[in-house]
């Protein structure tokens, strides 16, 4: 058997938070600054205000639609390494289990927050408040 690449009894605090964080900042500024130049007008338009949202906290909610090809993975992508390479935290989700892999760190929704598969009126997300889940949350500057 294969020998565990880390010693996982030393590991300490919040283990979703550290995978979050183990990102090698340098390169990861290298790889945005190879990237920026690669925009086009309307996704440098949306990066911007993305990352003055995230910059400032502001929170906002953005949405963005265009057909196939033309560009929506490779911008995610680029914001969510833009935000990693601030040092912050940013959780990338999609629908599908297939979709997530096109993401960096990318997850499903439903594993992500917890969200239950059968929804009705009742349905909540079971996410407690000293869940590390909810810890993860409070620290995530970005949701893609």
């Amino acid at each position: 058997m294969p020998l565990p690449q880390g010693n996982w009894g030393l590991q300490e605090g919040n283990q979703l938070i550290n995978e979050q964080l183990q990102y090698n900042v340098q390169e990861l500024q290298q790889s945005v600054q190879r990237g920026l130049p690669t925009l086009n007008p309307q996704h440098t338009t949306l990066y911007n205000a993305v990352m003055n949202s995230v910059i400032n906290s502001f929170g906002f909610p953005f949405f963005l639609h265009s057909g196939g090809g033309c560009g929506k993975t490779y911008l995610a992508n680029l914001i969510a390494t833009s935000v990693h390479a601030r040092g912050e935290i940013v959780l990338c989700v999609a629908s599908t289990g297939l979709a997530s892999l096109l993401l960096p760190g990318g997850c499903t929704a439903h594993s992500h927050f917890k969200i239950p598969i059968s929804i009705n009126e009742q349905s909540t997300c079971n996410i407690k408040k000293d869940d590390p889940i909810h810890q993860l949350l409070q620290q995530t500057s970005l949701i893609i």
